[in-house]
């Protein structure tokens, strides 16, 4: 999972407007300011996380995500955006930013779906993403249907408003007005998906803006910056990915992923060679990741967690995390807020 740097950025700022250190959020990030400045600079999901729930705790908003969203000047998308203002159609201009959602986070895809009685635009975070940071997973996500509501009312040039958002988690403590003053719409709650409802005949407008043949300019250019970030994710990603989706929660043969993947087993093992990988390693790295989230839930014992990562015991569990942390899992766990 790979995020863009300015995006982050761009969360970084307004969270110092709300008395959050700005310094301490770009530190967070694990890379200099003038670097997150540039176009196609990324940050990996682990230092996100850490930025967002930073951000999230030390301004005290509960609505910080749909704030940024809200706070955001379009033109932050770039190319998004003029590949949106340049489509034929505002059904067109979704399509392309569903399909270009990964320059700015890849862990939040973004598909257009159309329904019986309305058109879908239904976003699937990472299961790998969702099991490290909620809170990032939440406030990420309502920042993007923020930001696509706005972008939506930009190209039907403010005439009309969404049907209904829906989202997973659990209807907040707080007052919810904010949700309905923001997004101009039902919120639902405790839904099977995140996802934005738009009537059908406005999602067929066209847009006036509209230019077929700068259209082409930038779709080929978010062709090509799309594959650089594909290619800097890797083959790798792409096997981590098959097995998450086949723990059960044994984690699976090198055989089963090779076969979920369509491939011999010899492919699969060359290529992620290619990328200095063995699947051992790859295994390893994603109990690594899965461990850290775990132990931030204090509802799992370490045998339960030792078991959740297919580890024999726990003895074996804990010699493996002394040697990615040089401590164990109880000394890691009792240095976590609380």
């Amino acid at each position: 999972m790979a995020f863009n740097g300015r995006f982050v950025l761009n969360i970084a700022h307004y969270a110092s407007r709300l008395g959050v250190d700005l310094d301490r959020l770009v530190e967070l990030s694990g890379h200099s300011m003038a670097y997150l400045e540039k176009e196609d600079a990324t940050i990996q999901n682990q230092a996100y996380n850490s930025v967002i729930e930073t951000a999230v705790a030390e301004s005290c908003d509960p609505f910080f995500g749909l704030h940024v969203g809200e706070s955001q000047n379009l033109s932050a998308v770039g190319l998004i955006l003029q590949i949106s203002q340049s489509s034929e159609t505002v059904k067109q201009a979704l399509h392309y930013c569903c399909e270009f959602a990964n320059l700015g986070c890849s862990a939040l895809p973004l598909t257009l779906v159309e329904e019986q009685n309305h058109y879908k635009v239904r976003m699937k975070a990472d299961s790998l993403w969702l099991e490290q940071s909620p809170i990032a997973v939440r406030h990420t996500a309502e920042g993007v249907l923020c930001f696509s509501i706005r972008e939506f009312h930009s190209l039907t040039r403010e005439k009309h408003q969404a049907i209904a958002v829906h989202l997973p988690w659990k209807r907040p403590k707080d007052d919810i007005s904010e949700y309905s003053r923001i997004l101009g719409c039902p919120v639902l709650f405790n839904q099977a998906e995140i996802a934005l409802l738009l009537q059908k005949k406005h999602v067929e407008d066209k847009v006036i803006t509209s230019d077929h043949a700068l259209l082409q300019i930038l779709v080929a250019h978010a062709h090509a910056k799309s594959a650089q970030i594909e290619q800097l994710s890797g083959f790798s990603a792409a096997v981590k990915q098959s097995v998450i989706s086949l723990i059960k929660p044994a984690f699976p043969s090198i055989e089963q992923v090779a076969h979920h993947l369509n491939l011999s087993l010899r492919t699969l093992q060359r290529r992620l060679k290619e990328e200095g990988y063995t699947f051992k390693k790859l295994i390893d790295e994603l109990r690594k990741d899965f461990a850290f989230s775990y132990l931030k839930r204090p509802d799992l014992s370490i045998t339960e967690i030792a078991f959740l990562l297919d580890y024999a015991d726990t003895s074996a569990f804990s010699r493996s995390f002394k040697r990615w942390t040089g401590q164990s899992p109880i000394s890691y766990r009792s240095g976590l807020p609380q």
